[in-house]
Order: structure tokens, then sequence, then C-alpha cells
């Protein structure tokens, strides 16, 4: 079967392999063919998000023909549903995920100067949780960690080529968004207090 998308617009060229998919059987073969660059890689990134295998090979003007093959976990979804949305919460809440991982790493890299701080701002009882001393001497593998965490985080959501469609994004696709940026400037902001909190008390 071939399914010609060219010129379509997002999310037109996902959608329509969605249903051309929905109706094969398993281990049939999609021939799509797209010369848009979002097309292509939504088509790439939907099919192996729906278990399918592909191969992809570049035509003239800019085409691309991806011979997909309909895997046998291909799990067919509810039309209501718009597959490009579903694939963009999936790649921001990994982010998240990521990124939440960077913070806790990044509070605990700074524990020595930050603890503190949440002594004089909370009092003891919230300070004491954390001992000090005892994670000074790994500071730098808790640095490291966060500044990996943040690398992944922020290469999988900025520089990483994202998913692209003219389509409005969901709720929840935009709040996941909104987390990622939060947790980023938090991670950001404990990882580098130790060199900042001087400014901060006037010292």
């Amino acid at each position: 079967m071939i399914l010609d998308c060219r010129d379509m617009d997002c999310p037109r060229p996902v959608l329509e392999t969605k249903k051309a998919l929905d109706a094969l059987p398993e281990n049939a073969t999609l021939i799509v063919e797209v010369n848009t660059l979002s097309g292509r890689e939504n088509c790439k990134r939907f099919a192996l998000s729906q278990h399918c295998t592909f191969t992809e090979e570049r035509l003239d003007e800019g085409a691309t023909r991806l011979t997909i093959v309909k895997g046998t976990g291909y799990v067919a979804q509810s039309d209501d549903e718009n597959p490009v949305d579903i694939m963009m919460q999936q790649e921001r809440r990994s982010a998240v995920l990521v990124l939440s991982g960077a913070l806790i790493t990044a509070l605990l890299s700074a524990s020595c100067c930050l603890v503190p701080t949440l002594f004089i701002v909370f009092g003891i009882s919230f300070a004491g949780i954390i001992n000090v001393a005892a994670l000074e001497a790994y500071r730098w593998i808790f640095t490291a960690l966060a500044a990996l965490m943040l690398g992944i985080g922020f290469y999988r959501m900025v520089i990483k080529k994202q998913i692209e469609c003219d389509c409005e994004p969901s709720l929840t696709s935009k709040i996941l968004l909104a987390l990622f940026w939060t947790l980023f400037v938090l991670s950001l902001a404990a990882l580098f207090y130790p060199y900042y909190e001087g400014l901060i008390w006037g010292e």
C-alpha cells in the first residue's frame, strides 16, 4: 500500500498514516511518501511509538519514502486522539522525569550551602533532615549527575529535533512543557547556589 502525503500540513501525514496502519493486518507493509520535515519526523516517531519498523529512502525534490512494517505490538488508538499530541506528551513527560532527577541531585550537590539557608528560613527541624557533613564527600558526584541530567533534558527538549505541528497542543502538553522549564530553572538555581549565595546575603 502506498500513501502519498506530500504537501500535507501537520498533523495530516501522521493521521493518514495512522488510518492506513489501522486498516492493515500485522506484518503488512505501508509506504508513506512525504516532502515536509515535520511530516517525515512525525511519521517516523509515530511508527516507533507503535512498535513498527521502518526504512527511509530519500527521493528527488526533497521527498522521503518511508517503508513501514506494522508490528505485532501495534495498538490502534481512538480516532478522537491526536497521535502527534500523544507523542509530544510522551517526550515531554520523559524530559520532566529526567529534570526531576536533576533537581534532586542539584539540591544534594548544594547541600553544603543550601542547608544552612534552610536552617535560617525554615528552622532546625527542616534543615536537620539532611546530614551536610555526610554528603559533602559526594558533592562532586551529585554535581556531575545533575549536570548530566540537565544536559540530557535540554538535549531532548531543545537541541534534538522536536515534534513539529501547526495544531494546538493539548492542555496536558502545555503543562508538561511549563513544568519542564520550571524544573530546569530550579535545577540550575540549586546547582549554582554556592556561587551566588554571598550575593543573596550581602557577603
